[in-house]
């Protein structure tokens, strides 16, 4: 799991498909009983407290895993979600792009390269290995379209 902070009110989490294989994202009790249990571990391993009412977006993609977006409303009533959440969920099935420097060689035939103003992106377009997606992972950025 990574955690990346856009501001105080906005942060996406990128988890990968073997944290997660187990859990129908497009199923809203599997999705609820799974972002109960991540706000618990994100309170207890990384001390981020999650309460209040927040806009949240599941971007899946097949051969990564997920990405959740979540934005919290910044609500003038804050005592009222005191250790609570309150959520608006939107899930989106989607092909995640991997922004990268230089195209490895040994992915070509499992990847479109795709340039957009001059940058390289790379679109999975059949399973890699989980070693191939790990050398994928360290050389690229995620983009969630």
């Amino acid at each position: 799991m990574n955690i990346k902070f856009i501001d105080e009110l906005i942060l996406d989490i990128y988890i990968k498909r073997e944290l997660i294989d187990n859990i129908d994202f497009n199923n809203k009790t599997d999705l609820e009983k799974y972002l109960k249990k991540l706000f618990k571990i994100l309170k207890n391993k990384y001390n981020i407290v999650i309460e209040g009412f927040y806009d949240i977006t599941v971007y899946i993609d097949k051969y990564y895993g997920v990405v959740i977006h979540m934005e919290k409303d910044d609500v003038e009533y804050y005592d009222y979600f005191k250790n609570q959440v309150d959520m608006r969920i939107i899930t989106i099935d989607t092909d995640f792009l991997y922004l990268v420097d230089d195209i490895p060689q040994n992915l070509l035939n499992k990847v479109d390269v795709i340039i957009i103003d001059k940058n390289i992106y790379l679109k999975i377009k059949e399973k890699l290995s989980k070693v191939e997606m790990m050398k994928l992972l360290e050389i690229s950025k995620v983009v969630v379209l």
